[in-house]
């Protein structure tokens, strides 16, 4: 593939990708032997057909980066910054199937597929009935209030949620002694969602790591732009042109863009 290709390409492929993202990429595989001319007599040849093709590539992917610096980001409105409990709120919406972002599903297929890479006993998906819930006390202990509950008819999930908080005592060990009491006979995990992807500190010595999958939210971003993305594509691409279906979408990705730098 050559450089003008590569660029436009993943220009198009990656709607969500800024064209500062994609740039470095661009010219660290650019040709690094050619010689420009020094002497002043010495002509450079440039191929004019591979110019125009260059120029010509770019034309579609520049309206779409032009269009999305002009793109209304309602998180930025609404001044989510990296506040976890505002966070933890748009990524339990997100997840939640019955969610009015329009992806049904696929968000939460995303994430156990996300997190299947230490827990494969966690389903891809649920079979009758899911509840997706934030801020809950899965026992009734007001001392366990955990981030986010995935209560489905065949697996049971915590979702502790960080961003520039520490863990509190013994907090992890603890959503694990609630998690496998609720679970009852499902299968169940803790995720520990964080910046880095880090391991808790505070599990203790009763429960085996693979209890508490542990994902970053980069990882989780692009786990699930790449699963939204196809299905917001197709949805396009068959003239299903619902404005608030749109808005919706625009503002998943929105979200998603911005917890990818935490």
């Amino acid at each position: 593939m050559n450089n003008s290709s590569f660029l436009s390409g993943h220009l198009m492929e990656h709607d969500n990708s800024s064209l500062a993202e994609l740039l470095p990429e661009f010219f660290h595989q650019w040709p690094k032997n050619l010689e420009w001319a020094r002497e002043k007599d010495k002509k450079t040849n440039i191929d004019a057909s591979q110019l125009t093709e260059f120029f010509s590539l770019l034309s579609e992917p520049l309206k779409v980066v032009q269009h999305r610096s002009l793109s209304f980001d309602p998180w930025e409105v609404a001044g989510l910054g990296r506040k976890e409990v505002r966070n933890t709120a748009v990524l339990a919406w997100l997840l939640d199937p019955e969610g009015t972002h329009g992806f049904g599903r696929l968000p939460l297929q995303a994430f156990l597929q996300a997190i299947r890479h230490s827990r494969n006993d966690i389903p891809e998906d649920y079979l009758h009935y899911c509840r997706v819930r934030v801020e809950t006390n899965p026992t009734g202990d007001n001392t366990n209030r955990v981030d986010v509950e995935i209560n489905a008819d065949n697996f049971f999930l915590l979702i502790e949620v960080k961003i520039d908080a520490y863990e509190q005592p013994e907090q992890v060990a603890r959503y694990c002694s609630d998690a496998k009491l609720r679970a009852i006979s499902r299968p169940w995990a803790v995720i520990f969602l964080t910046p880095r992807g880090g391991k808790p500190l505070t599990c203790g010595l009763d429960f085996k790591p693979e209890d508490v999958p542990c994902i970053s939210w980069r990882h989780l971003a692009t786990a699930l732009v790449s699963s939204l993305q196809a299905h917001y594509k197709e949805f396009i691409s068959a003239n299903e042109n619902s404005p608030s279906r749109q808005m919706a979408a625009h503002a998943a990705f929105c979200f998603l863009n911005r917890v990818r730098t935490f």
